[in-house]
């Protein structure tokens, strides 16, 4: 594997991971009973964003190859269990999911 590649891969799994927690934050935060009324009529921004980084993520590393696009899934929500639930990170870092999304584009091009 040329180092492009890995680092196009790198920052495919980066976005992946950054979509999967946003995308979960919404039921992190549910079962944690913290309090999300004061953002209640765009509750669900987080998880439509997530799954658009998600969906971006994976279809950039299929363009690599199928095997790159399964390991980035399952890469990718082994850093976000990581990030959300076991060091409990503030969440706001996850949009730097967009700036990866875009960093990946360029790699691209």
């Amino acid at each position: 594997m040329m180092s492009r590649d890995m680092v196009l891969f790198a920052l495919q799994v980066a976005t992946f991971a950054c979509g999967a927690a946003l995308l979960s934050h919404r039921f992190y935060a549910a079962y944690q009973g913290w309090s999300v009324h004061l953002f209640s009529w765009r509750s669900h921004l987080p998880g439509i964003i997530g799954i658009a980084l998600m969906f971006f993520a994976v279809l950039g590393a299929s363009s690599l190859g199928w095997a790159y696009a399964v390991a980035t899934v399952v890469v990718g929500f082994a850093v976000s269990y990581l990030y959300v639930y076991v060091l409990r990170l503030r969440i706001e870092v996850a949009l730097l999911g967009l700036p990866f999304a875009g960093l990946s584009v360029l790699g691209y091009v």
